[in-house]
C-alpha cells in the first residue's frame, strides 16, 4: 500500500515539475509574446525598429511586409529586458502602406523621415506631436484619402511636396511659425478649398498650389515677398487674386489656367510680370496694369479669351512675342508712347481688334503680330518713318481691306517700303 502511495506521488510531482517548467518559460509580459529581435533590431507587435542600446532608443523602420489597419506606436518597448524609448520615424517607414488605415505618433517622437507616409492611401486622419519640428518632404505624398490634419505650433519647416496629391483635404491651418511655403506643399491637392496662411509669411514657393481645382479664396500675407513660378496654375476656381505690396515681379506661369478668375489686383510696387503669368484665365476681361510695370513676358495674357480692353504701363518700351496671342475678344489696346518694338504673333489671333493706333517711337513690328486679326480695319500710324515690319505682320485681309492712317506728308515714306505698300488704302491725315 505504502509503494503504491509512493508511486502516484511521484507521477503527481512529475506532472508538477512539468508545469513548473513551461510556465517558467513562458513570457513575462503580454506584449513580448510579438517580439522578435536580432541584434540592433526587433518587430515589437508588428512594428519594426531599429535599437540603440546606448542611447536607449528606438527608430521605426520600414518592415518586410507593408503595414495595414490602424497602427499605434508606443512611447517605448521593451526588448531583451531593456527599455527602448521610440523617437524617430525613419524615411519610408510606413510608405505604400495602402492598407493602413490610422496612426497614432507619440508625444516622444522627434523626426519624422521623408516619405515617410507617402503613399499610404487609406490613411485619413493624422495629429503630429508638439516634439516634432520639422515636416520633410514628401511626408504624406499621395495620402488620397487624408481629411483631417492637425499641425502643432512647434513646426518650423514644411518641406517640398508635404501634402502633395492630397486630394481628399479640403483645409488646413499652416502653423504661425512657418515663414516659407515650400516648392509643391499642396500641388494636386484638388479637393482643397480653404488655407490660412500665417502672417510671417514671406515665401510661396513655385507650384506650391498647382491644380488645387477647388481652392476658391486665398488671402496673401502682407509680407509675402515672393511668390514663385506657377505657384497657383491650374486653380481653376480661384476668382480673385490680391498682390501684397511686398512683391516686386509677378512669376512665371503664376497664375496660368485659372479659368475662374475675374479680378487680379496689382500694386504699384511690380515692376516685372513673366512670362505665362496671366495664359490662359478666360474669365479676366480686364486689368488695371501700374505704370511701375517695366517689363512683361512673353505670353503673359496668351488666350485670355474674355479680355476686351487694357491699357499698357507708360514706362514699357517692347511687346513681348505671344503677350496677347489668342485674345478673341480684345477690343482695344492703347500703346504706351515710348513704344519700340511689337514681338513676333504679339496679337495673333485677335478676332475683334478693329483699330490699333501705333505711337511714333515705334521702331518694328515682328512676324505674325497682326495675323489673323480678321476685323483689324483701321490702322493709325502717328510716325512718318514707317516702322519695320515683315511680310505677314499684318493678316492678309487687313492688307486688303484695312484703312491706313498716315502723318500728311510721310505719303512716299510707306509707298517706297515694300512691305507698308502692300496696303492698299494708304491715307494721309
Amino acid at each position: 500500500m505504502t509503494q503504491r502511495f509512493d508511486r502516484i506521488n511521484v507521477k503527481g510531482l512529475e506532472k508538477w515539475v512539468l508545469s513548473f517548467c513551461l510556465f517558467a518559460f513562458l513570457p513575462f509580459h503580454a506584449s513580448a509574446i510579438d517580439i522578435k529581435s536580432k541584434k540592433n533590431s526587433a518587430v515589437v507587435d508588428g512594428i519594426s525598429y531599429q535599437l540603440n542600446a546606448k542611447k536607449e532608443s528606438a527608430v521605426v523602420v520600414k518592415g518586410t511586409q507593408p503595414y495595414s489597419g490602424d497602427i499605434v506606436i508606443p512611447e517605448k518597448i521593451e526588448v531583451d529586458s531593456l527599455v527602448y524609448y521610440v523617437e524617430e520615424i525613419a524615411s519610408g517607414a510606413f510608405e505604400k502602406s495602402t492598407g493602413m488605415t490610422s496612426i497614432v505618433i507619440p508625444k516622444g517622437i522627434e523626426k519624422i523621415g521623408t516619405r515617410a507616409f507617402s503613399g499610404c492611401s487609406s490613411l485619413t486622419a493624422v495629429e503630429i506631436p508638439k516634439s516634432v519640428e520639422e515636416l520633410p518632404t514628401e511626408l504624406f505624398a499621395g495620402c488620397s484619402s487624408l481629411v483631417d490634419v492637425t499641425l502643432p505650433k512647434s513646426i518650423r519647416k514644411m518641406s517640398t511636396g508635404v501634402f502633395k496629391s492630397c486630394k481628399s483635404l479640403e483645409e488646413i491651418a499652416i502653423p504661425a511659425s512657418i515663414t516659407v511655403l515650400s516648392h509643391s506643399t499642396f500641388e494636386e491637392c484638388s479637393n482643397l478649398k480653404e488655407v490660412d496662411l500665417p502672417a510671417g509669411m514671406t515665401t510661396i514657393a513655385s507650384n506650391a498650389f498647382q491644380n488645387c481645382s477647388s481652392l476658391e479664396r486665398i488671402s496673401i500675407p502682407t509680407g509675402v515677398q515672393n511668390i514663385g513660378a506657377e505657384a497657383f496654375l491650374g486653380c481653376s476656381s480661384l476668382r480673385e487674386f490680391t498682390f501684397p505690396s511686398s512683391v516686386s515681379k509677378v512669376s512665371n506661369s503664376v497664375l496660368e489656367n485659372c479659368s475662374s478668375l475675374e479680378e487680379v489686383h496689382l500694386p504699384n510696387s511690380v515692376s516685372e510680370i513673366a512670362s505665362e503669368a496671366f495664359r490662359a484665365c478666360t474669365s479676366l476681361d480686364s486689368l488695371y496694369l501700374p505704370n511701375s510695370i517695366v517689363k512683361i513676358g512673353s505670353g503673359a495674357f496668351r488666350d485670355c479669351s474674355n479680355m476686351r480692353h487694357l491699357t499698357l504701363p507708360n514706362g514699357l518700351v517692347s511687346i513681348a512675342s505671344d503677350l496677347f496671342r489668342g485674345c478673341t475678344n480684345l477690343e482695344m489696346i492703347t500703346f504706351p508712347s515710348g513704344l519700340k518694338e511689337i514681338g513676333n504673333s504679339a496679337f495673333e489671333g485677335c478676332t475683334s481688334l478693329a483699330r490699333i493706333m501705333l505711337p511714333s517711337s515705334l521702331k518694328e513690328i515682328g512676324s505674325s503680330a497682326f495675323d489673323k486679326c480678321n476685323n483689324l480695319m483701321s490702322v493709325i500710324v502717328l510716325g512718318g518713318t514707317p516702322p519695320k515690319i515683315s511680310s505677314n505682320s499684318f493678316g492678309k485681309t487687313t492688307y486688303r481691306e484695312a484703312a491706313v492712317h498716315i502723318r500728311k506728308g510721310s505719303l512716299s515714306n510707306f509707298q517706297i517700303n515694300k512691305q507698308w505698300a502692300k496696303f492698299l488704302d494708304l491715307i494721309e491725315r
